[in-house]
């Protein structure tokens, strides 16, 4: 089983994280998996923002069950995935990963090979993460190739972001596989400035190079698409925010074939199953 999981994953996992709440980050991962689709690729959307999840409301979605269902034996792992209307379909962990972590070894490995075969059912994964960073999240976490670090230009989301990209180069992530987005900006130029002397910053203090670097800007039509539960970049397709993303998806886009060599020759299963154990401890 191992030999034959070790191969599961080969979709590409976008972790999009955050070193605080309120920064847009089920924004910009649901428009994102869309960009994906219009892109002729296969996208599913992990809503992990336990507590927080809203990724079906930007969605029009309604799930009707969470991993936390399919771990309980009340589900099918079919059952899980939620169609939209926008082509993307989606899955909710739910309830808390401390439900996951308490179940007996047999159960946990049985979850693990079927949630890695579903992943493999797409050519894209966009993970929406909870603020912060906790080591219980790092199972989901290990599965990324890239990561995408949502901030905005105010200083106290300044810092928890270079926390947060300090942490990924502390855990072995490479710089080729973090993308800053600064969100919610107003001018465009500025927060361009800022973002590149933080990027400085990390190169200099923390040894990392970021791979690239985007600014969505604030817009009304953004904020009316989320009141009408829309997605922006298919809706406004010619605003900032929207280019921003198309943008921002061609460079990920690039990046998808530089890791499917390494994931493959990794024994993924078993490295799932040992950052659940390790946190479980």
């Amino acid at each position: 089983m191992q030999d034959q999981a070790s191969k599961l994953k080969s979709s590409q996992v976008v972790a999009v994280i955050s070193g605080k709440g309120g920064v847009g980050k089920t924004l910009i991962a649901t428009n994102i998996a869309a960009t994906f689709v219009e892109n002729g690729k296969k996208a599913l959307v992990l809503d992990a923002d336990v507590g927080f999840t809203n990724a079906d409301i930007l969605l029009g979605a309604f799930p009707k069950f969470s991993i936390k269902d399919f771990v309980n034996r009340t589900c099918s792992v079919d059952d899980l995935v939620t169609r939209t209307v926008y082509g993307v379909d989606l899955v909710s962990l739910g309830g808390d990963v401390i439900d996951i972590l308490t179940v007996s070894e047999a159960v946990l490995k049985d979850f693990a090979t079927h949630f890695l075969k579903l992943l493999d059912n797409y050519d894209v994964v966009v993970m929406d993460m909870p603020p912060g960073f906790s080591e219980s999240y790092m199972p989901f976490l290990a599965l990324a190739d890239d990561f995408i670090v949502m901030s905005t230009i105010e200083p106290t989301s300044i810092v928890n972001t270079y926390t947060i990209v300090k942490l990924l180069s502390i855990k072995g992530i490479s710089g080729e596989s973090i993308h800053l987005v600064a969100n919610m900006v107003q001018d465009v130029k500025e927060a361009g400035k800022l973002m590149n002397r933080f990027s400085e910053v990390v190169e200099k203090f923390v040894n990392n190079k970021v791979n690239s670097i985007t600014i969505v800007k604030e817009h009304p039509l953004v904020e009316k698409s989320i009141r009408n539960r829309e997605l922006f970049v298919r809706k406004h397709r010619n605003i900032q925010p929207s280019f921003s993303i198309t943008r921002l998806v061609s460079i990920l886009l690039k990046t998808s074939n530089n890791t499917k060599d390494k994931n493959e020759q990794q024994k993924v299963l078993e490295r799932f199953l040992n950052f659940f154990r390790g946190a479980a401890r």
